[in-house]
């Protein structure tokens, strides 16, 4: 039974049965449970799977909030889409851009607030995501762009004002590809960046945060030696090793290696 006093890292490291090198970040992401600032800033060098550790009760409050802003922000191109084509087929006589660009202009705003918030409090997120919700932006409000510039030159455009807010989205959507690229490769600037607020956050830890997480990490390594789940080689180079470089030493992804 596992003492009152163990901290996360050692109750997470006494359940464990077996030892994969996914644990390393889990351990960490629970060693690093009550810092979460430093958690999201190490989100940028973990793997896809060790996220949902490292962002546990890091997300703001309105979360779910903003979440359902950025379900309606992807969906309300393609309704823009839709009302730009009722003219492209003939069901009306004029082509809403009004109606179409405010619709998109909306999206295109929440979309902003959505790309402003992950860069400031960012986990780490896939970017194949952001490409996915950069596509749902850009293509809809790219070829409803089109429509609109064909109804205007053809004086058939109820709204012409509408195209800012389908240009505005259009922006939006190349916005994510631009921004979201795909984790940085060591030693370039982007990672540079990433590590440097890394730093930033271990060197705001209270020097009693700091002995707590560091105490609890050797107190869980000590257990998994003890019980066979590690080598004792595996067991020397992780006690050695600072807080905040755990799982990129023990389990770096392919692309990124600690300096």
């Amino acid at each position: 039974m596992a003492d009152l006093s163990d901290g996360p890292a050692t109750t997470f490291a006494r359940a464990a049965t077996q030892w994969t090198q996914l644990d390393w970040w889990k351990l960490e992401a629970r060693a690093l449970h009550r810092v979460p600032e430093l958690r999201r800033s190490l989100a940028a060098f973990a793997p896809t799977a060790a996220w949902r550790d490292l962002a546990k009760n890091v997300a703001p409050g309105w979360g779910c909030l903003l979440t359902l802003s950025n379900i309606a922000s992807f969906t309300l191109p393609v309704v823009a889409l839709l009302f730009l084509l009722s003219w492209v087929f003939g069901r009306n006589d004029v082509a809403p851009v009004g109606v179409a660009g405010l619709l998109a202009g909306v999206a295109a705003l929440i979309a902003g607030i959505g790309i402003a918030t992950e860069l400031r409090e960012s986990l780490g997120t896939d970017p194949k995501i952001h490409r996915m919700l950069g596509s749902l932006h850009l293509v809809p409000s790219a070829i409803g762009l089109l429509i609109a510039a064909g109804a205007i030159a053809l004086g058939a455009a109820d709204g012409v004002w509408g195209v800012g807010g389908l240009l505005a989205d259009v922006i939006v959507g190349i916005l994510h590809f631009l921004m979201f690229r795909g984790p940085a490769h060591t030693g370039s600037d982007r990672w540079q960046r990433s590590f440097s607020r890394l730093e930033a956050a271990l060197d705001g830890m209270p020097p009693d945060e700091r002995m707590r997480i560091y105490s609890d990490i050797q107190t869980a390594l000590a257990g998994l030696r003890d019980r066979g789940l590690i080598s004792r080689e595996d067991f020397a180079r992780a006690r050695e090793l600072r807080i905040g470089i755990l799982g990129m030493t023990m389990a770096p992804r392919e692309d990124l290696t600690p300096r």
